[in-house]
């Protein structure tokens, strides 16, 4: 996992929606600081920010964590993540 390679992910992903960081971190209930501090690697998003974030980039959370996009796209495998984040939340 390359915080550096996952920000110009995000950042890659944003721009092809046509979003500033300011209307992403709006969706997202953040700062603009976060977004820019994600697309810079400085720091990654927080768990529960994961799905929210890649439902709005439309990608996977798979595609999220590797930095790119995936030759083949495992929709219940994305499924499964996303269980595993709520679950989380759940004992936070």
């Amino acid at each position: 996992m390359n915080q550096k390679n996952i920000g110009q992910f995000i950042a890659e992903k944003r721009k092809e929606k046509k979003l500033t960081q300011s209307e992403l971190a709006k969706k997202l209930g953040v700062t603009n600081r976060s977004i820019s501090n994600w697309e810079t690697g400085k720091c990654m998003p927080e768990y529960e920010l994961l799905v929210p974030l890649t439902k709005e980039l439309n990608i996977t959370i798979s595609e999220l964590i590797n930095g790119k996009e995936d030759e083949i796209t495992n929709k219940d495998s994305n499924k499964t993540i996303e269980k595993i984040i709520h679950v989380l939340e759940f004992f936070e």
